[in-house]
């Protein structure tokens, strides 16, 4: 879908991370993007996961029903001590486009289907046409789950037949891809691996802005894409300012963090950081060690460890940097 390149990116800023890749005829632009990301533009990681795979992600992710009566037959069918799932949609049957009034690539979602087929407002108007039956054949019935199909002798089957178990099937494949999503559990277990080889291995200190934070997990691994924009509208953004959801935001990687560490103890960067500024501002020992077994700081001999070490590591630099000065003064007289 994508090949590799040495060029530059298009867009060739500060944020310009990971491989180049070219944009083809055969990449998926999102239909928002159509105007702004042109076939034969090179784009690197960053910006190909915000442009293309995010963009994707989240028009999937809002996908709605348009259905013109989505929203009563949901009230209707609501169970209030159950949470809403996602919808399985699909596209609206030929049969229904006139009735709904609604564009040929429409999609509607199974509970509307079936709605209509019972609601007097559409079933009595003269366009309608009802779902033709399946054929009971106890010989040749076949059952998978939910789903009924009948086999006959005869492999000729009408438009109709033909769209309803195409419908179906597409009904099965999403409730497969859904059972396949990769669960919260493991999705913080990735992250964890990433953040603790940026720490242990890469010798990074905690990365606070959560665009940064947000593009580095998705580089690392693919299954992370989205990952951080599912915990953010958690945060009910469209109910909030933008001041207060760029906060929420950093509460995030704060809270990302602390979950990693939950994973794995030695993913402490940021409780460091936060001990070695409490002991700074004057805070007691017994105030340190309480967070720490808070979970929110490392304790008073950590802080102490850590402190010792930066200093030993300024004075061994301090220490070749006189050395240099003093080679350069004698060599030069």
């Amino acid at each position: 879908m994508s090949t590799e390149s040495i060029h530059v990116c298009h867009f060739n800023s500060t944020d310009c991370k990971g491989v180049i890749r070219q944009i083809t005829n055969s990449t998926k632009i999102p239909i928002t993007k159509k105007e702004s990301i042109l076939v034969g533009m090179k784009l690197c990681q960053t910006h190909y996961n915000k442009f293309i795979v995010n963009e994707a992600h989240k028009l999937e992710y809002n996908e709605i029903c348009s259905h013109p009566k989505h929203n009563e037959y949901k009230n209707q069918s609501r169970n209030l001590n159950q949470k809403s799932k996602k919808l399985n949609l699909e596209k609206v049957p030929r049969r229904l486009i006139s009735v709904l009034q609604l564009d040929e690539n429409a999609k509607i979602c199974s509970l509307c289907r079936k709605k209509t087929d019972k609601d007097p407002d559409y079933n009595v108007l003269e366009e309608y046409n009802i779902p033709i039956p399946k054929k009971n054949d106890d010989d040749n019935i076949l059952k998978i789950g939910n789903h009924t199909y009948s086999f006959r002798k005869d492999i000729l089957y009408n438009g109709e037949e033909l769209k309803q178990f195409e419908s179906d099937y597409q009904e099965i494949i999403a409730q497969l891809t859904v059972s396949n999503e990769i669960s919260l559990s493991n999705k913080i277990k990735k992250m964890s691996s990433i953040l603790y080889k940026n720490q242990r291995s890469l010798k990074q200190k905690p990365i606070y802005d959560p665009d940064e934070f947000k593009n580095i997990l998705e580089i690392a691994d693919a299954d992370l894409i989205g990952f951080f924009d599912e915990l953010y509208e958690g945060t009910n953004p469209a109910n909030k300012s933008e001041k207060t959801n760029n906060n929420n935001k950093k509460k995030l990687v704060s809270l990302c963090y602390f979950l990693a560490s939950i994973n794995n103890k030695y993913i402490n960067g940021i409780k460091v950081e936060i001990g070695s500024y409490l002991q700074t501002s004057g805070a007691s020992a017994t105030s340190i060690d309480t967070l720490a077994n808070l979970g929110l700081s490392v304790s008073r001999k950590t802080v102490d460890r850590k402190k010792k070490l930066f200093q030993m590591n300024m004075n061994n630099l301090l220490i070749i940097i006189a050395y240099k000065i003093w080679r350069n003064v004698y060599f030069k007289y």
